[in-house]
């Protein structure tokens, strides 16, 4: 990212966040989300939520599971599976710009939906969108201007966010290796907001900006199974998604009293890159029952050199592991998954170093889920974690989460019949 340099690097992260200048106030679901193009989300909101979301190395036959593209070859031939997640977060910050009025806050999105087939015996497909990165937040307080008494009531606010539409394809080559690519157009819109007000010249002036962004991005996978012996089975999964350039077009609005002085002007086109992303797990089964995954991930930041005043990107790493245990039945012959129950931890060191102190979350999950009749499966997982710190005077949350899964499935028609 060569530019999206806007009020809220030079503004409100130097005045809102800096000691000094003056006490701020902030109301936001994310206060790290006044940087770059905000938080952006690395959940998978599936079944393997209650395992931290590890799964590049698992796919199922009865879930949607997608962390690594060429997974859901699992999913069985003449089904289609519909998906949808719900997230709910319950925070708690801390720091200096915090104060009894605004240290906690909590929220609740609809996080993706998909739709998924598999098509004929090799081939599976699914299209969808999820939320690829949020920003929401709000600065309010005084500023004095530098070498003077005069001040100003002062406010920024950002929301908005970019989306992730996608179309995902995989295929199986041969009885143990899958393979998958997946298509997406990431777009959206990120606004910014500063309202300077002098309450002696009755004078409110806003100015707001507004980036459209969007482009294609394409990430790429593959996933090994095999049998180690009798009981044990393993799995090993890979993606990559290179380097991506990305447009962005602003426009400015400016008014005073509510009174247009710049209106919906375009101001300059821009770019910014997304860095190429390494990712690879393992996964170990015994008895077909008892799951042992691991993930890592690796973000290429770093070699994009984005640095501001205060803060800059650096290269991000993920590690996380979980365990699944699955009670299972015969059923007329055929063995089916009743429930199954979940363990997970992650440790992220995020892209983010703010006054040279980097941004580091960890957290730990556990997670249940089944079959709610012959079409309807579920999966619920809770998250608490801690993100952030309150050293040189950032800003540290705690909170609490849970994800809700919701998945129907049913065969395929064609011309009036089931086919197989």
């Amino acid at each position: 990212m060569t530019g999206i340099r806007s009020i809220r690097y030079a503004a409100a992260v130097a005045i809102a966040m800096a000691a000094g200048c003056s006490v701020f106030s902030q109301n936001m679901n994310s206060p790290y989300s006044v940087y770059g193009i905000g938080d952006i989300d690395s959940r998978s909101y599936n079944r393997t939520s209650g395992m931290a979301g590890t799964g590049l190395a698992l796919r199922s036959s009865s879930f949607l599971i997608d962390n690594n593209p060429a997974a859901i070859t699992g999913l069985p031939r003449s089904f289609y599976t519909a998906h949808v997640a719900t997230t709910g977060r319950f925070s708690s910050f801390s720091g200096d710009p915090i104060d009894a009025s605004n240290s906690q806050n909590r929220d609740m999105w609809i996080k993706r939906f998909e739709l998924a087939v598999k098509i004929n015996g090799f081939w599976a497909s699914s299209v969808g969108f999820s939320q690829f990165s949020n920003i929401n937040y709000r600065f309010s307080g005084n500023q004095f201007l530098e070498g003077t008494a005069t001040s100003y009531k002062t406010s920024y606010e950002g929301d908005g966010g970019l989306n992730d539409y996608h179309w995902t394809n995989a295929v199986s080559l041969g009885r143990h290796l899958s393979a998958g690519i997946k298509s997406s157009i990431i777009a959206g819109a990120i606004n910014q907001s500063e309202t300077l007000s002098d309450a002696a010249l009755q004078s409110v002036i806003t100015t707001h900006q507004q980036d459209y962004i969007g482009d294609l991005r394409f990430q790429g996978g593959l996933l090994y199974e095999g049998k180690l012996n009798k009981k044990w089975d393993f799995s090993l999964g890979g993606r990559y998604a290179p380097k991506t350039r990305f447009s962005a077009q602003r426009t400015l609005t400016v008014t005073e009293n509510g009174e247009p002085l710049i209106e919906d002007e375009y101001i300059k086109s821009d770019r910014f890159y997304l860095p190429a992303t390494y990712a690879a797990g393992i996964a170990l089964k015994k008895n077909k029952v008892t799951t042992f995954a691991a993930d890592y991930t690796y973000e290429d930041w770093s070699s994009l050199h984005i640095k501001e005043s205060g803060w800059q990107l650096i290269s991000s790493h993920r590690v996380s592991g979980g365990v699944e245990f699955s009670k299972q039945r015969n059923q007329w012959g055929v063995i089916t998954e009743r429930r199954f129950f979940q363990a997970g931890a992650f440790y992220s060191s995020s892209s983010l170093q703010v006054r040279n102190t980097p941004v580091r979350e960890y957290g730990l999950t556990a997670g249940m889920g089944g079959a709610l009749g012959n079409n309807l499966l579920y999966s619920f997982s809770l998250e608490a974690g801690t993100r952030g710190t309150t050293a040189a005077k950032l800003i540290k949350e705690n909170y609490i989460g849970f994800t809700l899964n919701l998945s129907y499935r049913d065969f395929l028609f064609s011309k009036g019949r089931k086919y197989d």
